[in-house]
């Protein structure tokens, strides 16, 4: 895997990092956390640090299996470039309202909502974010020379929407960083024991 990584184009590796950047982040936001705390709502429509995180998860899981696909095609097809890989308008506009410091909020689909808070245990809701970053971080690896532009995946919850698998990658990071950094505001306004 050292070996594999060591070789990564310089895009590619960025996703790694950052995955792991937000890996250990989300240990960092939760760990001190209790259980109650974890599930806190600070008012309602709002959701609490777990939601955030199943939200992610729900998200991740569903979209995994559709970069896994393209990235089996896109091996057998031999669809390979080089970097630079540069993204269209409609891309760059999508992974910038994904990002934390995006000012407009994005309805989030009936599909990805998290699960009702009281389903929601910590250690269950954290151990599988971690295991979705390490099968998003395998994901990455595997895309390695492929044409990241080329590359279409589509959206799981809207079937007509498609972005180049680099796209995705990007999103996917801006997204769980936003959704981080909205858990870290709940974790600050916690009441005090």
């Amino acid at each position: 895997m050292d070996t594999q990584k060591s070789q990564l184009i310089p895009e590619l590796e960025s996703y790694i990092s950052e995955f792991q950047r937000i890996k250990l982040q989300a240990v960092h936001l939760t760990h001190p956390l209790t259980e109650s705390q974890f599930k806190w709502t600070p008012e309602p429509g709002r959701w609490s640090v777990s939601e955030c995180i199943s939200h992610l998860n729900t998200l991740g899981l569903q979209l995994l299996p559709f970069i896994e696909r393209a990235i089996e095609k896109g091996h057998q097809k031999g669809i390979t470039g080089k970097p630079p890989f540069n993204y269209g308008p409609i891309s760059r506009l999508f992974i910038n309202a994904n990002e934390p410091t995006a000012k407009r909020k994005i309805k989030t689909p009936k599909s990805y909502k998290p699960a009702s808070v009281e389903k929601l245990e910590k250690d269950a809701v954290m151990k599988e974010f971690w295991e979705l970053q390490v099968d998003f971080m395998d994901q990455v690896e595997k895309a390695n020379g492929l044409d990241l532009k080329k590359i279409k995946v589509r959206s799981p919850a809207l079937p007509l929407f498609r972005l180049s698998l680099g796209a995705w990658f990007a999103a996917t990071v801006a997204h769980e960083k936003r959704h981080l950094a909205q858990a870290e505001r709940v974790i600050e306004n916690l009441p005090g024991d």
